[in-house]
């Protein structure tokens, strides 16, 4: 599923530096015994090695491919190879297509590593790299989400009032624990509190560890004498340090249906 070889297969051309086998020096392939000449011959003894060191399973040596990945695992079996039969190293090597055509025609290799290709694929990475650096340095140290209870959408308490059930999922992006402070405006009179706690009037306060997602459930209530609509726009302002984030949502009443 790796989308790499057809990416690669996209971006490369002839003057691109891959790993590559020189045909012009390996060919004619062959085993070779020691001690016999190599006139007549190319380097390549034909052991495979470079195909059993692939971990894609190819052999290299009939050309570019899509599998290829690039590792050099290849290069080294072959180094290896040479080695031993003494012939010099690098009949695998990083080169490119253009180079070993030139050179098996009797021509100079030359390498373009500038050109129109490259220089767009540089403007690209340099842009791309530039918004990732402008998007760390500035992304909020905090990040807030809000989920508001589906069902019951609004629970009607014994002494009249109305009660939302809300998540919030704060997120700490920092490497030091943060002290969240949550707000709810945009409604009068409505009090918070976590499971446990005691209902405030005031913001509520919790610790989210560094590098983590603390969900928090928030229950908010308010007075139904000062509810006017069903459906009341509000918002959770959560502050942490120098963080603050202002979260869109609704407080649901049914005072439509209850008037």
């Amino acid at each position: 599923m790796c989308p790499w070889p057809r990416i690669q297969g996209a971006m490369l051309d002839e003057h691109s530096l891959q790993v590559t086998y020189r045909f012009d020096r390996g060919e004619p392939r062959g085993p070779h015994k020691k001690g016999a000449t190599w006139a007549g011959r190319g380097d390549c003894i034909d052991c495979n090695a470079c195909v059993v060191a692939c971990p894609m399973g190819i052999d290299i040596r009939n050309g570019p491919q899509l599998e290829c990945i690039n590792c050099g695992l290849c290069i080294d079996a072959c180094d290896e190879i040479m080695l031993k039969v003494e012939r010099p190293k690098g009949l695998i090597a990083y080169d490119t297509d253009a180079a070993v055509a030139a050179r098996s025609k009797g021509d100079k290799a030359v390498y373009r590593l500038v050109r129109p290709r490259t220089l767009y694929y540089a403007a690209a990475l340099a842009f791309v790299s530039g918004l990732m650096v402008w998007g760390l340095m500035t992304r909020s140290p905090m990040d807030v989400h809000v989920l508001r209870d589906r069902n019951p959408t609004f629970v009607r308490m014994q002494d009249g009032d109305i009660r939302n059930g809300y998540t919030l999922k704060i997120a700490n992006r920092t490497f030091q624990p943060m002290q969240a402070h949550i707000a709810f405006e945009g409604v009068a009179g409505a009090s918070l509190k976590t499971p446990g706690m005691d209902a405030t009037s005031g913001a509520l306060s919790v610790t989210v560890e560094p590098n983590q997602i603390r969900a928090v459930r928030v229950l908010v209530t308010a007075p139904a004498d000062g509810l006017l609509h069903a459906n009341m726009p509000a918002a959770f302002v959560v502050r942490a340090g120098d963080a603050d984030q202002s979260i869109e949502t609704t407080f649901l009443s049914g005072a439509a249906n209850t008037r």
